[in-house]
């Protein structure tokens, strides 16, 4: 028997020689050893919030950024509490962030883009992206749910001070005054 049949999606039937085989199983093989699972431990969250207001008539061609600052890092409050050492947290990464009107009661439809940067309130240039939605998808809504990124923010929670930066692109003008809250936490990670 020099040939294999070789089921695939749809129910269709194939059949490939030896060497076809031993390809399908390489490729198998290959695949399942490449993915990796994150293997650390979420040690704790460090849960903030901010809240901002979106003054009326901002326009559409503008980016609009809003600063709050400074913060108070809970990185050494949350260790303590949980009992941990610094050197035991790998890095420190955004988890969720939502951005929604403080009374629930504003159609946030007039939102386009979301970006929100952590930066260092003694050196504002220091700053990196962590959460973001871009495009904000069009429907009746009152908060915005942003993708985590993927950046490390150990750098400016270690300092115990740090500043948020929101900057927001318009697909209309703002409507009215807008008191905002934007909600965000990051996860602690360890071996």
């Amino acid at each position: 028997m020099d040939t294999v049949r070789i089921a695939l999606f749809g129910g269709r039937m194939v059949h490939v020689g030896k060497k076809g085989l031993w390809f399908v199983l390489l490729a198998v093989i290959s695949f399942t050893l490449s993915c990796k699972k994150d293997r650390r431990e979420e040690l704790f969250e460090l849960n903030h919030f901010v809240d901002f207001t979106i003054p009326p008539g901002l326009s559409t061609f503008d980016t609009h950024i809003f600063t709050i600052s400074p913060l108070t890092s809970q990185l050494e409050t949350k260790l303590m509490a949980f009992g941990r050492d610094r050197d035991e947290v790998t890095s420190i990464e955004s988890k969720y962030a939502f951005l929604a009107s403080v009374f629930q009661d504003v159609n946030l439809d007039f939102i386009h883009r979301v970006a929100v940067y952590i930066y260092n309130p003694f050196n504002p240039v220091e700053k990196i992206e962590f959460c973001y939605l871009d495009p904000v998808p069009f429907r009746n809504k009152t908060s915005i749910t942003l993708f985590p990124g993927i950046s490390d923010v150990s750098e400016w929670m270690d300092r115990g001070f740090f500043g948020i930066e929101i900057r927001l692109d318009f697909r209309e003008v703002s409507p009215t005054l807008v008191d905002m809250r934007l909600e965000f936490d990051f996860r602690v990670m360890g071996e």
